[in-house]
């Protein structure tokens, strides 16, 4: 077998001869190849020297090369994270205390930190927050649309400043008491009103005795007819005179009206009526009514009352109305016996305020 000038021969016969005697399975059994076809036995120790041009690691059990472990691994003389470092329940210990914001903190410097916290946040607390056992606000208070509950409630009321809150039953028992007492001033107001402008009846007959038909009094006494001068209107507003001498009113016809007007309008509420004392001349049917223009009369009551003849006094009727009017009018619809009947009293009793 051939060998040439560097020992070399033919890699593929094992059985080829090395120089000294030493066959290729010997010389690979006992050197670590250049090709890496073949594992060391044993440690192999460098002697202080580099092993150098090592790629970077594939495998968990490969050799590390510097720069590989320069860019993953922390730094002793100090280093940057580029990613978070899971401590694993595991301390950090012996660090300094913290002088930049985003410094880690000693358990030290945060125990300082928070027994100065402590005392800023008391005194802060003090100075700004309400005390319970009273104090003045400073400022408005908003309740957000909250209650305040467990206000006093002050016996009696009058105890109360007029700054301070009051509790929902007193401001009830407050209200109370002043609708109460508006509703009594109101009542007395009203009642009071009502005393002074309610009308008063009166029972004093409002006409006059009346000298003339158109009296110096301001009243004018007409009628449908007379039977004579003596008979006139005004004798039946004229209770002085008796009757036949100036003393009543007589129509020759069998029915017939009489009429007054006075100064100004009144609202009356009874009227007193007789008839004219002559045998057999009754009064059977009339009405009454009232008037703003003498014209126009509305009726005020409407009767088949008998006004006799023979009656010692007048007869009172009452009259429902709420106007007042000026001119007053009886009307006699029916009569008993021939004319000459007639009116021997007619008065008004009116309203006054």
């Amino acid at each position: 077998m051939s060998v040439n000038i560097f020992g070399k021969t033919n890699v593929g016969s094992s059985q080829r001869v090395i120089s000294g005697g030493v066959t290729l399975s010997q010389a690979i059994n006992t050197f670590l190849r250049r090709d890496g076809k073949n594992a060391a036995d044993a440690n192999i120790n460098m002697d202080s020297h580099n092993i150098i041009n090592v790629l970077d690691p594939a495998n968990a059990q490969d050799a590390a090369t510097k720069n590989y472990v320069d860019t993953r691994a922390v730094s002793k003389t100090g280093d940057t994270m580029t990613g978070t470092l899971d401590m694993n329940g595991r301390a950090i210990t012996n660090l300094l205390d913290p002088s930049a914001a985003q410094g880690a903190a000693t358990k030290s410097y945060v125990d300082k930190q928070d027994s100065a916290q402590i005392i800023t946040l008391n005194s802060y607390v003090d100075t700004h927050a309400v005390s319970k056992s009273g104090d003045t606000m400073t400022g408005d208070l908003n309740m957000g649309g909250r209650m305040v509950k467990g206000l006093p409630v002050h016996y009696p009321p009058t105890t109360y400043l007029g700054s301070e809150a009051s509790s929902w039953s007193q401001v009830t028992q407050l209200v109370n008491a002043e609708v109460q007492n508006a509703i009594k001033i109101t009542k007395e107001l009203i009642t009071k009103e009502l005393i002074t402008n309610t009308p008063k009846k009166s029972y004093s007959g409002y006409v006059p005795i009346l000298e003339e038909n158109i009296s110096r009094t301001g009243f004018v006494a007409t009628a449908s007819a007379v039977t004579t001068d003596k008979f006139q209107a005004y004798g039946a507003f004229n209770s002085l005179n008796a009757d036949g001498s100036n003393g009543s009113w007589a129509t020759p016809a069998k029915k017939g009206w009489l009429q007054i007007k006075c100064p100004e309008p009144v609202t009356i509420w009874k009227v007193a009526l007789k008839a004219k004392a002559i045998d057999g001349k009754n009064i059977t049917e009339w009405n009454f009514s009232g008037s703003h223009d003498g014209k126009t009369f509305e009726p005020l009551l409407t009767s088949t009352t008998k006004l006799f003849d023979s009656a010692n006094a007048p007869l009172f009727f009452d009259i429902s109305t709420t106007t007042a009017y000026q001119y007053y009018r009886l009307a006699i619809q029916a009569s008993t016996g021939a004319g000459d009947l007639g009116v021997q009293v007619m008065q008004l009793y009116v309203l006054s305020t």
